[in-house]
């Protein structure tokens, strides 16, 4: 990371970002379009603990980024929060956006274990109806209707431009 004075360490710093993202943006490879990149935006759930960052999301039993997973599991990630920008009416090229974003790299894959998948969609459920009085649990009937994916990452990193 350029910038080291932006850095945000320990996680439960790179928690209390990840908390106030709604969307993560997945990259990955599309072999089937000349090993073009494909990204896209997804409701997400996690865990993170001990360095070790896991990132749940459900979607159907087929599609393009199944497809994508299961020929390359490697992606890329990205979330951010943007708040207020500043102008600086002399110079503008010390405006700039404040912000915190989360990114980093991991393998993708297929979750099949069945209790992990209802926590994975507890997990999602969760952070979708933030402030809901009551846990969300999910049946092995429910989680059979979707196909969670997990992206496991011990190389991520979080960054901010906080207002001072």
């Amino acid at each position: 990371m350029r910038r080291k004075d932006r850095e945000i360490v320990g996680d439960e710093n790179i928690a209390k970002i990840i908390e106030q993202c709604t969307t993560c943006h997945i990259a990955m490879v599309d072999d089937a379009d000349a090993g073009m990149p494909y990204v896209i935006p997804l409701s997400f759930g996690y865990c993170l603990e001990g360095g070790v960052l896991v990132l749940y999301f459900h979607c159907a039993h087929v599609g393009k980024k199944l497809d994508c997973i299961r020929k390359n599991p490697s992606v890329a990630f990205s979330m951010c929060v943007e708040n207020r920008i500043e102008i600086h009416e002399d110079v503008y090229c010390k405006s700039g956006r404040f912000y915190a974003s989360v990114v980093g790299q991991g393998k993708a894959e297929i979750v099949e274990d069945v209790a992990e998948k209802c926590r994975g969609l507890s997990l999602l459920m969760e952070r979708q109806a933030a402030g809901a009085p009551h846990k969300f649990e999910f049946t092995p009937a429910q989680a059979a209707t979707v196909t969670v994916f997990k992206i496991t990452s011990t190389n991520f990193t979080g960054k901010a431009k906080s207002e001072k």
